[in-house]
């Protein structure tokens, strides 16, 4: 229904190129927008917290990119802003909602593949650019934020349960 972008030609060019019928020039003004209900967040990792919060407070329903936040703190004011107005917050695992993950994750836990004693996950892609901001710690970029929280999140997901260990490898 609507994009916004701190820069107007952006989301206007955004707009035009993908027929979305509303743009707007900050990201604010598409909150005050009473026609919306709900915003997804696809913001850098440091600005979920601000921005989840403002959308919250202007009663919108939340689907926030992951890493919902950058800290287990951030994480409990985001659910306590969206408590407080009444709104759903939802982190972007986008491969929760598949049937096929429905499907693994009742023959994981029904037994019906033998118990399970060890996850083993991996998440890769090829990044060519040092300047991408997935790699920029100062906007909670790192390979653990951007990627590396998949393998945690199925690894539980699958297990219905919380680690006992981990580790992990970055090259």
């Amino acid at each position: 229904m609507a994009v916004a972008s701190r820069e107007p030609t952006v989301a206007r060019e955004f707009a035009d190129k993908w027929e979305i019928p509303r743009h707007y020039g900050s990201y604010q003004d598409l909150l005050d927008d009473p026609d919306i209900d709900a915003i997804y967040n696809p913001l850098p990792n440091s600005l979920h917290l601000e921005w989840t919060v403002r959308a919250a407070q202007a009663g919108k329903h939340i689907i926030c990119e992951k890493p919902l936040a950058l800290s287990e703190a951030e994480c409990r004011e985001m659910a306590a802003a969206a408590d407080a107005n009444d709104v759903k917050l939802l982190e972007a695992f986008m491969y929760r909602f598949h049937p096929r993950t429905d499907r693994v994750v009742e023959m994981v836990r029904s037994g019906d593949i033998g118990d399970l004693r060890v996850i083993r996950s991996s998440f890769t892609f090829r990044l060519t650019r040092l300047d991408n901001i997935r790699l920029d710690p100062d906007l909670g970029g790192g390979a653990l934020m951007d990627v590396g929280c998949y393998c945690v999140n199925v690894s539980r997901t699958m297990a219905g349960t919380e680690p006992v260990a981990g580790h992990a490898v970055a090259r």
